[in-house]
C-alpha cells in the first residue's frame, strides 16, 4: 500500500484453496500472469490474494487454525513494516521438522495493494530543480 518492497515476483509461490470463493488469472507482476483467489473472512469481507513463498513483513505470532482459508495452515496477522498494512502469514497447523516448516510457510498478500516496481516508480516526480 505504501511502496515497501515486500516481495519479488520471482517469489510468488500459488498455494490453491478449496475455500476460495473463486480462482482467476491476472497480470500483476512484471507482465508475468499470477492466480489470484477470492476468500472471505467471519465478518462477511472479501479479499483477492496471492501467495508468496517468502514475504519482507513482520508476522504476530502465535498462529491460529480457525478460519483459515487454507486447511491444514494456521495463519497469523502479517504486516508491512514500513505502514503497517494487513496482510496474512500461513504455516502449517501440524508441526513437523523445521526443514519442511519453513518450506512450507508462505504469504498472502492482498491484490489490490500490490504495485509493480513500473509503476511505483512512475509516481516519483523529479524537482523542477533537476528538470533540464
Amino acid at each position: 500500500a505504501c511502496g515497501q518492497e515486500l516481495a519479488s515476483g520471482a517469489d510468488i509461490r500459488f498455494v490453491p484453496s478449496r475455500l476460495a470463493l473463486s480462482t482467476r488469472n491476472d497480470t500483476l507482476v512484471n507482465g508475468r500472469r499470477v492466480n489470484v483467489q477470492l476468500f472471505e473472512n467471519p465478518h462477511g469481507v472479501q479479499f483477492e490474494v496471492v501467495t508468496f513463498r517468502k514475504a519482507d513483513v513482520t508476522q504476530h505470532w502465535p498462529a491460529d487454525e480457525r478460519f483459515s482459508w487454507f486447511p491444514g495452515f494456521s495463519w497469523t496477522v502479517a504486516t508491512c513494516p514500513r505502514c503497517r498494512s494487513h496482510v496474512w502469514a500461513f504455516q502449517p497447523a501440524e508441526r513437523t521438522d523445521t526443514k519442511s516448516e519453513e518450506s512450507s510457510t508462505f504469504v498472502a498478500l492482498i491484490a489490490q495493494q500490490i504495485l509493480t516496481e513500473e509503476f511505483a516508480s512512475s509516481l516519483l516526480m523529479t524537482p523542477k530543480s533537476f528538470v533540464s
